[in-house]
């Protein structure tokens, strides 16, 4: 004879969290004052935090319910398609709880998708393009990039910054020239590696952080001239002004960079180009 079961037990883990571990044990402690009622009828039977690198967190709740008569039929014939359906459904409650993983849609207007159009940015025209390579001490650091796990090395981040002057740019209807002395300007990328739904990781490549320029202080013309974003300023304060030393005094070369929409430094391509060309930008 069948014996089905009266209770059902599932546990549901969460992955490097955007948020330290002190702030969500917090939440957590206060959703118990109403006994975690968005989960009925589930309820917590335990629950557990961990600290990660870069000031997120881990955690995990071990949930049971009192199953009904239905319930305990589907359980016990269809324990995957049960466990599936719970967890994935569950799991949404959560995650709609914890503000770092909420998502907002805001409402864009005409005038600002017009805007944005003309103000963007197409193709840059750039002097004495170099690639620097270094890292910076990143532990304690926080990086809200849900679909991106930061790459730790020994304490430490590995980051490239395609340093230039920067000569010209090109937008869809107009241009900006720059005139001697060239704005000192850059790009910022930082190793990361895929992190996929199920929180298994993926390929390693360079993700792109943000725009900069030698003055911190003049950094606020950046979103005037369409460029974001701009480098965080938890790491840009790590950036070491002597960078800027690598460009020699007056540009001699010039390239172009594209696709400034480009998420990974390998699909933000840049080309060597001859001012002599008739189309080129002067």
């Amino acid at each position: 004879m069948w014996k089905f079961p009266k209770t059902y037990e599932l546990t549901i883990s969460f992955e490097h969290l955007p948020i330290s571990e002190t702030k969500l044990k917090e939440m957590i402690l206060e959703w118990e004052t109403t006994q975690v009622s968005f989960l009925r009828p589930f309820w917590v039977l335990d629950w557990k935090t961990k600290p990660e690198a870069l000031g997120h967190s881990g955690v995990s709740f071990h949930l049971q319910s009192e199953l009904k008569n239905l319930d305990r039929i589907f359980a016990f014939f269809f324990p995957n398609w049960f466990a599936k359906g719970n967890r994935e459904r569950l799991t949404k409650i959560l995650r709609e709880r914890i503000p770092t993983l909420q998502t907002t849609n805001q409402k864009i207007s005409v005038w600002q998708k017009i805007e944005s159009i003309w103000k963007e940015p197409i193709q840059l025209q750039l002097g004495n393009l170099i690639m620097i390579k270094a890292s910076l001490e990143m532990e304690g650091i926080e990086i809200v990039t849900p679909s991106r796990h930061l790459q730790i090395h020994q304490n430490a981040s590995h980051i490239i910054l395609r340093v230039s002057y920067l000569k010209n740019i090109q937008y869809r209807f107009y241009q900006k020239r720059f005139k001697p002395p060239y704005p000192k300007f850059a790009e910022c990328y930082i190793q990361t590696r895929d992190k996929h739904n199920d929180n298994s990781l993926g390929r390693v490549f360079y993700h792109f952080l943000g725009y900069l320029l030698e003055k911190e202080s003049d950094e606020y013309l950046l979103p005037y001239f369409g460029f974001q974003p701009i480098v965080p300023k938890f790491i840009r304060e790590l950036i070491p002004n002597e960078i800027w030393n690598a460009l020699t005094e007056q540009p001699t070369e010039n390239w172009v960079a594209t696709n400034l929409k480009g998420e990974e430094l390998e699909f933000r391509p840049v080309y060597p180009v001859s001012t002599s060309l008739p189309h080129h930008p002067k």
